[in-house]
């Protein structure tokens, strides 16, 4: 059985809050919060074949990886709009892509 002690607040220490608040139980850390997937990217650059699949090259000179891009023939080297979820700093999970 626990006992609540009420203690003045200029009297609670530092390092006492974080366990006057903690969740759970003592030996397990406190769970940890749910966040939300990001939401999708709509760019705009030049569509090029590499042999390792298609890039996107925007304007600034920044390149885009395309994963799951198919093949469309009358697109590369045109410009085009992308949309897709970064999957990394440099490549893009494709959800659609279309002539700008």
């Amino acid at each position: 059985m626990f006992t609540i002690v009420m203690m003045p607040r200029n009297r609670i220490r530092r390092d006492h809050v974080h366990f006057l608040f903690r969740v759970g139980r003592p030996d397990r850390p406190a769970p940890r919060a749910v966040t939300a997937a990001a939401s999708p990217l709509r760019l705009r650059g030049q569509l090029r074949r590499s042999e390792r699949g298609f890039l996107l090259e925007m304007e600034d000179g920044h390149v885009w990886r395309l994963e799951g891009a198919q093949d469309f023939p009358p697109l590369v080297d045109a410009t085009v709009i992308v949309e897709g979820r970064k999957a990394s700093p440099s490549l893009l999970d494709v959800l659609w892509l279309g002539p700008a």
